[in-house]
């Protein structure tokens, strides 16, 4: 598991989106869709993430929470991203109705947030953690984690 670590400002996220954007273009190049798991307490930055990174790809859309949808859809001319939060979900019961295991890992990019619940479901290739804390009111660390093995 190879890993990278940067306390930042929001401001300041560039070298991190660099980063996730060589990982997730590595794995689409090798026509497999990466699964990013993104952890972080309640208002660490998740959702601020996905939008200031996929918002740099051109969508017309506008990328807010899907804490009440459980998970939107943005297109842009480089890779559709499904972003999921599964914040509401409490069993597994609850997920197994509603078939993301058929997206997750299938087709296109996908954004997990809250995704402990959906661990039995998740493929075990292609994943991509990142996990954001927050250090202080302007700083926040970013650690992205994956498996050398599965890019190759």
């Amino acid at each position: 598991m190879k890993a990278s670590f940067l306390s930042l400002r929001e401001s300041e996220l560039n070298p991190v989106f660099l980063s996730l954007d060589q990982l997730v273009k590595q794995f689409l190049d090798k026509n497999r869709f990466p699964v990013i798991l993104i952890s972080g307490e309640m208002g660490a930055g998740k959702t601020t993430f996905v939008r200031e990174w996929y918002s740099r790809f051109g969508t017309e859309s506008s990328i807010n929470s899907p804490t009440f949808s459980l998970y939107n859809i943005y297109d842009s001319p480089n890779f559709r991203l499904y972003h999921f939060d599964l914040y509401r979900l409490k069993t597994l019961e609850e997920l197994d109705e509603l078939g993301f295991e058929e997206i997750w890992g299938k087709e296109a990019v996908s954004a997990i947030e809250w995704w402990q619940i959906a661990e039995p479901y998740l493929p075990k290739e292609s994943r991509i953690h990142l996990s954001i804390e927050s250090d202080s009111i302007e700083f926040r660390s970013y650690t992205l984690e994956w498996s050398e093995e599965e890019i190759r």
